[in-house]
C-alpha cells in the first residue's frame, strides 16, 4: 500500500525494508521534468509584465526559469550579420558572446525540439503560444479570449493566484517510495535517477519496445542479509 503522503530524506530515520522507484518513460516524459505553460492574451495586455514577475518570484523560491518569446516575425532581425550568415552556410546552431552576455540562434524549429535542447530547468515559460497543446495563463480581458485557463491575470492583479496554479502542474516524472511512503526528490535527482537507470535497462533483452511506466522494487532487507551471510 503506497502513501500519498510525501517524506523528506531527513524524515528517514530508519533502515527501510522496501524501496520502489516509480518512472514515467513515456514518449512526452520531457514535459514532465519541467513545468511548461503559455502566458496568452492580446497585444499590449500585459504578458511581459506577468512574464517577469513570474521569473523573479519563482528565483526567489529557488526555482530555474528558462523563457520562450513566440513571436510573428518571420525573422529576428539579423539579417546580414554574421550569426545569420553562419546559419544560412549550414550551422545546426550559432552562438554569439559579447562582454555582458551570450545569444543562441537556431533554424526554425518547434516548439518540441527546441524543449530538447533547454538544459535541465525547473519551469519553462513560453510567451504566446496560443495554439500549444499545454497549460495557459490568460493575461487581459478573458472576455476577448475563450477558451480553458489554469488561472487568468491582468495588470494590477497580484500574481499569487498565478503561481500557485503553476505549481500545482505535474512535475515528477520519477517517484521514490520507501516502505510504502512517498519521498520528496528534486528535479535534478529524478533526472540522475531516470538516466542512470534507462542506461542499464536500454540494454536489456525483451524491453525493446517501450510501456509507458517502469517501477524498480527491491527488498532492502533481503539484500542485505545476503550481504550479511557472505
Amino acid at each position: 500500500m503506497l502513501s500519498t503522503t510525501a517524506l523528506t530524506f531527513n524524515e528517514i530515520n530508519f533502515l527501510p525494508t522496501f524501496l520502489e522507484i516509480h518512472i514515467n518513460i513515456s514518449h512526452d516524459m520531457i514535459w514532465y521534468f519541467m513545468r511548461v505553460f503559455c502566458v496568452v492574451g492580446e497585444s499590449g495586455s500585459g504578458k511581459t509584465k506577468l512574464v517577469e514577475e513570474l521569473v523573479k518570484e519563482l528565483n526567489s523560491m529557488g526555482y530555474s526559469v528558462c523563457t520562450l518569446k513566440h513571436t510573428k516575425l518571420k525573422f529576428f532581425d539579423t539579417r546580414g550579420k554574421d550569426t545569420a550568415r553562419h546559419l544560412q552556410a549550414g550551422a545546426v546552431m550559432a552562438l554569439g558572446i559579447a562582454q555582458d552576455e551570450s545569444i543562441a540562434f537556431i533554424k526554425k524549429k518547434k516548439v518540441d525540439e527546441i524543449i530538447e535542447v533547454i538544459p535541465p530547468i525547473d519551469f519553462l515559460i513560453i510567451e504566446g503560444g496560443k495554439r500549444y497543446v499545454c497549460p495557459k495563463v490568460l493575461v487581459g480581458d478573458n472576455k476577448v479570449i475563450k477558451g480553458d485557463y489554469i488561472a487568468k491575470w491582468k495588470i494590477g492583479d497580484s500574481i499569487d493566484k498565478v503561481v500557485e496554479a503553476i505549481m500545482a502542474l505535474p512535475a515528477d516524472s520519477v517517484q521514490l517510495y520507501v516502505d510504502g511512503n512517498r519521498v520528496k526528490i528534486k528535479p535534478f535527482i529524478q533526472r540522475a535517477i531516470f538516466s542512470i537507470l534507462m542506461g542499464f535497462i536500454s540494454n536489456l533483452k525483451g524491453i525493446e519496445n517501450r510501456g509507458r511506466y517502469l517501477t524498480i522494487k527491491i527488498n532492502l532487507k533481503e539484500l542485505n542479509s545476503t550481504k550479511s551471510d557472505k
